[in-house]
C-alpha cells in the first residue's frame, strides 16, 4: 500500500486555530510546538491509516481517532486511499461531528 492521502476539513482547521489561540494565551511558542506535534500525529496516517481506536460514541467504524495529551483527533477512512481529518477536539468536550 502506498501513501495514503490525508484531508483536513474546515471544521478540524479552525479547531486547530481555536487550540492555537487558546494556549498562546499563556504561551505563543508552546501553542506553536503543539499544534507542529498534533500535525505530527497526524502524519503517521498517511502510513498507518488504521492506527487510531475506533470512536466509542459513533457506531461507524470508518471514524477513528488518535490521541495526543488530552486532545482528540478524529478522522474518517474514506477509502483505501484517504482520510479525511474531521474534528481535533479536548477530551471534555462533547463530540460534534456532522455527516
Amino acid at each position: 500500500m502506498g501513501k495514503v492521502a490525508i484531508a483536513i476539513t474546515k471544521s478540524a482547521l479552525a479547531d486547530l486555530e481555536d487550540i492555537e489561540n487558546y494556549i498562546s494565551l499563556d504561551s505563543p511558542a508552546i501553542a506553536r510546538k503543539f499544534i507542529s506535534r498534533i500535525f505530527d500525529k497526524i502524519d503517521q496516517l498517511h502510513t498507518y491509516p488504521e492506527s487510531g481506536k475506533y470512536v466509542p460514541e459513533i457506531k461507524d467504524t470508518s471514524i477513528r481517532e488518535l490521541l495526543i495529551n488530552k486532545y482528540r483527533i478524529v478522522y474518517q477512512i474514506a477509502d483505501s486511499n484517504k482520510v479525511n481529518i474531521l474534528r481535533v477536539v479536548h477530551g471534555s468536550r462533547l463530540l460534534d461531528i456532522e455527516f
